[in-house]
């Protein structure tokens, strides 16, 4: 069983990594090459706020280094850490507040024309929103797979 989760952990880690640069791209260029963004506000009158997206920003690329590192540790050393279940299960919550929050704000987003549906910001604010749930489900199997490998570890 510690070969299939070594494997599972490792697929979910490049997945996550592919999913996260994604994420990244459609976040700072989602908007017909403009910045898209979290939302973060619920008053549709307001701009973004501001924290909220420092908040998904920094969520957004500090998951992405710690994969990568976590990543080129295991391919090098092969060495399991606790820290890595407690990030999966941290990341786990933070991509579902991410998620809640962008899903929230563009699905009730209404364009500053009020009835022009020319603009894609909202299908491309939603689509954000799923890919994070996405990615959040990711980290929940690879808790799982990290939890287990560590287990195995200290046997």
């Amino acid at each position: 069983m510690s070969r299939k989760a070594t494997i599972g952990s490792l697929v979910s880690k490049c997945g996550k990594i592919v999913l996260i640069m994604i994420i990244l791209i459609l976040y700072r260029v989602g908007d017909n090459g403009k910045f898209l963004g979290v939302g973060g506000t619920f008053n549709l009158n307001e701009e973004k706020a501001v924290d909220v997206e420092i908040m998904a920003s920094g969520i957004f690329v500090g998951y992405l280094v710690y994969n990568l590192s976590v990543l080129i540790t295991y391919l090098l050393t092969g060495e399991r850490i606790i820290n890595d279940c407690i990030m999966n299960v941290l990341g786990l919550f933070m991509w579902i507040a991410v998620a809640g929050t962008a899903l929230h704000y563009w699905d009730n987003y209404a364009h500053q024309h009020q009835f022009d549906i020319t603009g894609n910001e909202r299908s491309s604010g939603l689509a954000l929103g799923s890919l994070c749930v996405f990615n959040a489900f990711l980290h929940l199997a690879d808790s799982a797979f990290s939890i287990k490998l560590y287990l195995d570890k200290s046997k």
